[in-house]
């Protein structure tokens, strides 16, 4: 037990410090953790079941703009974990991750919090012109505070945890550990109906029911869904790819007042607007030729991957400003002299925080080619770097966590949780390789992009309207599958029985007749609408806890 509870305390310092994203990126989430706890801790097939039923509530849980509404990090582990000390039915994990998610929310102030005091640090020893202290200041500070706030706590638990573990679950009633488990099957309703808040726009809302009734009707697995949906979203890009290539190309006109030699009463004409294209190219490149100071293929590498690092300290003051700076330290070394590499580092310890993985590093790239510019003599000052940075923060966050937190992790996450709950070890394996291949694929891709074209680069991908027709492509495919997990995934039923007259009606057999699964789509749509009225997720998860429990001992609700 002593070497299950290092390796869980270690797992669990690492979800939060996240020292290398390529490792540690998926320990934020329960599907990939539960596994691992489970092997740690020799129970690796419920260890992965947990793992999934807590996967399903928080898959429209999505942290922006350095938000965190939920803990899924230690919801995953410390709930995997005391569902094997309590050698409890996977079901109950969620009722055991949901407290620990909201204890795990002060977790992270705590973590954040202190970590504002080594940006302050960094910021005295560039001041002397210690380069060298930016690195131990990024990594090893908040290493020790991981492993304080995350790592003990997780020993403890796994370490002293199983007697009280499982006299605790000897003494809930039979009666109460049933409610729960209602509890646990209506809470993935939460996770679907955050994701149909936020991908569910009027024009692809029947997407959704379309996925739902495919299932409840002809009982489709989520695969076949999976692969009816991107064939389908396929046909639909290239028909609006079409739409576009076929519309009118001259160029557009508008009316204004202006006085010519033609035109000496100031009467409304039309002029030509400049065209995208024109604007475009009036962007200025940022990469000539004869630069004498060049950054090679390598050093972008290196670059690249020292920007894995960039929230190592993620701290409530600058978010990712130690990290970046840490980034920027080789290259900087490469491009300037020594006497000027501490004042060349400063401009980064400013305020940013952007999306870091997949579309944010293309500003890094562009960062790079403006660095090289100014290097080399170019009339580029740290103001100019820096208002590019801050100026293309905003938008890289808005399309990369879209893309990544609200379209790719939810599909890939829905069919590696349902192969989970198959007790298929592929499906975490499945969702963690694949979901980390494609998000540091365009990672790199965006960098090098960035980097080659400047900021040109940002203005093509932007007002190309690619984006869009390929963001609505993919909410296809998210909305199908997620209603293949409202009609799987909420597995809640009613018990009632009618008595008329001589004859009983069961009310579960009624509602099958209008509609397989027509209860948990209900729940899921009422959850939706209180969303949608800005009803908080933290009084929702109460409110299924309050209510689950209520309809279970009323013989309301059952599990499936």
């Amino acid at each position: 037990m002593l070497l299950s509870a290092i390796l869980v305390a270690l797992l669990a310092t690492i979800s939060q410090w996240w020292f290398f994203a390529p490792i540690t990126r998926c320990m934020t989430y329960p599907l990939t953790t539960g596994l691992i706890v489970g092997i740690f801790m020799g129970h690796p097939m419920l260890g992965m079941l947990a793992g999934a039923n807590i996967q399903l509530v928080y898959l429209g849980w999505i942290n922006t703009g350095g938000v965190m509404p939920s803990n899924t990090m230690v919801a995953g582990i410390f709930g995997t974990a005391l569902t094997i000390l309590a050698g409890a039915n996977p079901k109950l994990a969620v009722t055991f991750a949901v407290p620990f998610s909201l204890i795990g929310l002060l977790m992270v102030e705590i973590y954040q919090s202190i970590n504002s005091f080594w940006v302050h640090r960094a910021d005295a020893e560039l001041a002397k012109g210690n380069v060298k202290a930016i690195r131990f200041l990024n990594y090893i500070p908040s290493l020790i505070v991981a492993l304080v706030v995350y790592g003990i706590p997780a020993f403890c638990l796994v370490y002293f945890g199983r007697g009280w573990a499982s006299s605790m679950l000897k003494m809930i009633p039979k009666s109460l550990t049933t409610a729960l488990e209602v509890v646990g099957a209506i809470m993935p309703a939460l996770g679907i109906a955050m994701l149909l808040n936020y991908l569910g726009k009027k024009t692809l809302v029947p997407y959704f029911f379309i996925g739902f009734f495919l299932t409840a009707y002809l009982h489709l697995q989520i695969m076949a869904i999976a692969i009816f949906a991107g064939l389908l979203a396929y046909l639909i890009y290239i028909n609006d790819k079409d739409k576009t290539n076929n519309k009118v190309t001259a160029t557009p006109k508008k009316k204004v007042r202006r006085l010519t030699l033609n035109n000496r009463t100031g009467e409304q004409e039309e002029v030509a607007k400049p065209s995208t294209m024109d604007m475009t190219q009036a962007a200025k490149s940022l990469s000539p030729l004869n630069y004498k100071l060049r950054l090679t293929k390598s050093d972008l590498v290196k670059t690249w991957l020292w920007e894995q690092s960039d929230e190592a300290a993620y701290n409530y003051e600058r978010l990712q400003a130690l990290g970046l700076t840490n980034m920027m330290i080789y290259p900087i070394k490469k491009l300037y002299p020594k006497e000027r590499q501490a004042e060349e580092l400063k401009k980064y310890m400013v305020f940013f925080n952007t999306e870091p993985h997949m579309i944010g590093p293309v500003i890094h790239g562009i960062a790079l080619s403006m660095e090289e510019a100014r290097a080399n003599g170019a009339k580029i000052s740290a103001e100019d770097i820096n208002g590019v940075r801050t100026g293309l923060m905003g938008p890289a966050a808005g399309i990369g966590d879209t893309v990544q937190q609200g379209i790719l992790f939810p599909i890939l996450a829905s069919i590696g949780a349902t192969m989970a709950l198959d007790h298929n070890y592929f499906g975490p394996v499945m969702f963690t390789l694949v979901f980390l291949l494609i998000i540091y694929s365009i990672g790199y891709g965006m960098f090098m992009y960035g980097y080659k074209k400047g900021k040109e680069s940002v203005i093509s991908i932007l007002k190309s309207g690619l984006l869009d027709k390929v963001t609505k492509a993919f909410s296809i495919v998210g909305l199908m599958v997620v209603g293949t997990m409202a009609a799987t995934r909420v597995t809640i039923k009613t018990p009632l029985i009618w008595h008329v007259g001589q004859s009983t009606i069961k009310l579960q057999s009624l509602f099958n007749q209008l509609a397989p699964s027509l209860i948990p789509l209900l729940i899921t749509l009422l959850v939706w609408w209180l969303l949608r009225k800005k009803i908080n997720a933290t009084w929702i998860v109460v409110g299924i806890f309050v209510v689950g429990i209520l309809c279970s001992y009323l013989g309301v609700f059952a599990t499936i």
